[in-house]
């Protein structure tokens, strides 16, 4: 990974950041420094976690014995939409690897554990105490403790990075490792936001109109700071902007929806990691948009987890969501609607899905409830390994695949 001597010649701070400040945050505020390390043919990459941060009390994770740090972040195991439901955690970790690598987790009583997506095929070996089990690509891991999705640890397995963009650029903003507090980010024409692995950023990163605009990294956008009602406030919100990525990131217990992209074309998401907790928590939202790419992400949602919508007299054409992990808490896993305003919603697929828990309602659906002609779409691949439709207040809406057209709450005409 590139490193610089000089870090303040390298960071170039747009849109109101402090330069000491966050030179400082980089080089002070941060527990240890990244590591790469080499075990044979394994290349393992740990980014230790800034100061300040309170990592989990009953788990502790190690990669060929580099333990990781462990963060706690907000789930929410409610099946009734609440404004204020009860929270609870979960541990998450992350590094970067290639090769062949061993994970050993020490987890509290464990006696025996289960490793999702069941596709992988790994089967974890439970010995005194100690959960362990070989790795050799990267995948998005959940970790239940003897079979329960309660405190069931997320652990995410990346590549190496290796598209790291030049800090040299005046285009560039640099978030280096250690905690950042702001209310907002904007992106203009061209620029690129990297977080650093080892940052934590606590933010709403915006792009009105935008072209070629990417939000990447290895960081965390961390939600918690913000008030769910009067700071509903969208972690990564692209509006009208034409040529726009995020790449690699972790978005953690956003105040509303996680990812949106509202009338925008040519957009990619990719290695996106998602955990929400609170009210209205969609995962990754798009409304109106063209020529949009989701693929190779994890998200656990307390809302829709991938939902397509139609506001204004947009159109909605050529949505691709692919090899996408999925753990639904409320709503739907893979939803179209119920905002179906505009004339046309057309080419839409969801293709190699794999919906680790669906516990409320239909894990695929089509709501029409408004007047588009909705039209092309396809399922391909689903895998569905827990379905627990009709829980909670969903008690109506215990279907796998639900395909209606009808009036709703959200009816606009």
């Amino acid at each position: 990974m590139k490193r610089f001597n000089n870090l303040e010649s390298r960071i170039r701070v747009l849109g109101g950041f402090a330069p000491l400040l966050l030179l400082a945050a980089a080089m002070l505020g941060f527990i240890g420094c990244v590591s790469r390390l080499s075990y044979g043919e394994a290349t393992i990459i740990n980014y230790p976690a800034p100061e300040g941060i309170i990592g989990s009390q009953d788990a502790r994770i190690f990669v060929n014995d580099e333990e990781l740090f462990v963060y706690e972040t907000a789930v929410n195991h409610n099946r009734i939409y609440e404004q204020f439901p009860e929270l609870s955690s979960a541990p998450v970790a992350y590094f970067d690897f290639e090769g062949t690598v061993e994970i050993k987790i020490q987890a509290e009583d464990v006696s025996s554990a289960v490793v999702r997506p069941l596709s992988l095929g790994i089967k974890p070996v439970v010995k005194d105490g100690v959960i362990s089990f070989p790795l050799s690509k990267p995948a998005f891991l959940t970790i239940e403790v003897n079979g329960l999705p309660k405190r069931a640890i997320h652990l995410f397995a990346n590549p190496l990075e290796t598209d790291i963009p030049d800090f040299n650029d005046p285009n560039v903003i640099y978030v280096g490792p250690g905690i950042h507090d702001r209310f907002v980010v904007r992106l203009r024409d061209n620029q690129t936001l990297y977080l650093a692995g080892g940052a934590v950023l606590r933010s709403h990163i915006i792009s009105n109109n935008g072209e070629n605009i990417r939000v990447m990294g290895r960081g965390i956008i961390d939600g918690s700071a913000f008030d769910r009602w009067p700071n509903a406030v969208v972690p990564i919100d692209f509006q009208m902007c034409k040529d726009a990525s995020a790449e690699g990131v972790i978005i953690l217990d956003p105040a509303g929806w996680t990812l949106n992209t509202f009338g925008c074309e040519n957009v990619t998401i990719e290695n996106v990691k998602i955990i929400s907790a609170r009210p209205n928590g969609d995962g990754i939202t798009t409304q109106s948009c063209k020529n949009l790419t989701a693929r190779n992400c994890f998200v656990r949602s307390w809302d829709d987890s991938l939902v397509v919508k139609n506001y204004g007299n947009g159109v909605s054409e050529n949505i691709l969501f692919k090899d996408i992990v999925i753990w639904s808490d409320l709503a739907q896993s893979c939803e179209i609607g119920y905002e179906t305003l505009g004339p046309r919603m057309d080419g839409i697929t969801f293709e190699d899905i794999t919906v680790l828990h669906n516990f409320h309602k239909p894990v695929m659906s089509i709501h029409n409830s408004d007047q588009a002609h909705i039209q092309n779409v396809t399922f391909r691949d689903i895998t569905v390994e827990d379905a627990q439709m009709g829980l909670g207040d969903a008690t109506n809406d215990n279907f796998l695949i639900d395909l209606s057209i009808a009036e709703s709450q959200w009816s606009r005409s």
